[in-house]
């Protein structure tokens, strides 16, 4: 798993990224926040975000890539006492904080609780296993390929298993909110189709629900 920690303390941050690379964690550490916006990469798992940075605030940087569709996993490191540092960082969906100065043992606590509740690459859901990692379904001893869009889509469905998934959401992850209502769809129903079975619900003018007990039948 893949964690990106931006700092401008060196010694904290090579002290928080050797912590985590004996935990099997695959770390990379960036001093500003130009630095590591210039190299970021979606596949970063969890970010390790210092609210105080030099060049740009920790709260900006994440502002950026929320309008870029990133969900990368957020956790503030802050010496911030104020509320207000706090409440931006929760209504960007951050997924913790941690007050400076901390214990490395405690951060490395809420990184993995945070890693925990990441979609492992492989998931057995009524009798199907979804192994997003190399696109495939495994159906009734069958293997389905998917697409990558595809993989994406019953990633967001399966995450949100039983709650209702708007078009609105699949469109702002899947298609940067370009999509018409009608593309989006086309591209369940297709998936639908192509894995056989009816869990994926439609919900008039709404969305999509993933019902993970209801029974799998073919069309």
């Amino acid at each position: 798993m893949k964690v990106a920690v931006v700092e401008d303390n060196k010694l904290l941050a090579k002290q928080v990224a050797m912590v985590l690379e004996k935990e099997g964690f695959d770390v990379q550490v960036f001093f500003d926040a130009d630095t590591f916006l210039a190299n970021f990469k979606p596949d970063i798992d969890i970010l390790l975000l210092d609210i105080n940075l030099p060049d740009i605030e920790g709260i900006e940087v994440l502002e950026i890539l929320r309008k870029f569709n990133s969900d990368v996993k957020t956790i503030f490191m802050t010496s911030y006492n104020e509320i207000h540092y706090l409440k931006e960082a929760y209504k960007l969906g951050c997924e913790d904080y941690i007050k400076k100065p901390f214990e490395i043992d405690e951060l490395l606590l809420r990184v993995k609780r945070v890693a925990n509740s990441i979609q492992p690459p492989t998931v057995t859901i009524n009798g199907c296993r979804f192994d997003f990692a190399n696109q495939l379904v495994y159906k009734d001893n069958n293997v389905i390929s998917i697409t990558a869009q595809e993989s994406k889509l019953l990633q967001i469905f399966i995450a949100n298993k039983n709650r209702i998934v708007s078009f609105e959401h699949l469109n702002n992850k899947l298609w940067n909110g370009e999509a018409a209502t009608n593309t989006i769809t086309v591209a369940v129903v297709r998936l639908k189709k192509k894995l056989g079975f009816d869990s994926l619900e439609n919900i008039r003018n709404v969305g999509y629900i993933f019902h993970e007990k209801r029974e799998m039948n073919n069309f």
